[in-house]
C-alpha cells in the first residue's frame, strides 16, 4: 500500500482531492460524503473567509485540517477556525498548503458563491467570536439537559 501526503500531491500536481472527515466544517461540509478539491495557492492572495488546507503539528502528530481564515495577525500568521468550532488556530503562512477550489456532495457541486453562501458567511462565519460563544452555550446547555434526563432502564 502506497501512502502520499497532501503536501507531496500538491507539490507534484498542484491539486489534491479528498473526502471530508470530521464535523468541524458543518453545516457547510458533511463528513464521508463531500469531495473537496484543494489547489496550491500563493499565501499572499489569501483573504478572510477563504477555506484552506493547513498542516497542524501537535503532540499527537501531524494533521491536515480544512478550516476557514477568519483573521490575520500582524506577523502574517492566519487566524483559522472551523465553522463548527469554538476556538481558533494560529497558523504560520508556511503551514497553509492550499485553498478549496470546489466541493461536491453526491456528485453535485456545492456552490461557494451566490446569495445563500454570502448570507451564511456574513451571519455565521464572519462574527466568529460570537459564533464561538453561541456554540459553547449550546453545547453546555445540551450537556446539562443530558445530565438531567433520567436514565432509561
Amino acid at each position: 500500500m502506497m501512502t502520499t501526503s497532501y503536501e507531496k500531491e500538491l507539490r507534484e500536481n498542484g491539486r489534491v482531492v479528498f473526502t471530508v472527515k470530521g464535523v468541524s466544517m458543518r453545516p457547510l461540509f458533511h463528513a464521508d460524503t463531500d469531495m473537496i478539491l484543494v489547489k496550491r495557492c500563493s499565501v499572499e492572495k489569501l483573504k478572510n473567509m477563504d477555506i484552506v488546507l493547513f498542516r497542524r503539528v501537535s503532540v499527537k502528530g501531524e494533521q491536515y485540517v480544512l478550516h476557514r481564515i477568519v483573521g490575520r495577525l500582524r506577523d502574517g500568521s492566519f487566524i483559522i477556525a472551523g465553522d463548527n468550532c469554538t476556538g481558533a488556530d494560529y497558523v504560520r503562512p508556511q503551514d497553509v498548503l492550499g485553498i478549496v477550489a470546489s466541493v461536491q456532495r453526491k456528485n453535485r457541486p456545492i456552490r461557494l458563491q451566490g446569495f445563500r453562501y454570502r448570507l451564511y458567511v456574513n451571519l455565521w462565519c464572519k462574527p466568529y467570536k460570537l459564533r464561538f460563544f453561541i456554540l459553547r452555550c449550546v453545547r453546555k446547555f445540551r450537556s446539562m439537559i443530558k445530565k438531567l434526563k433520567p436514565k432509561a432502564r
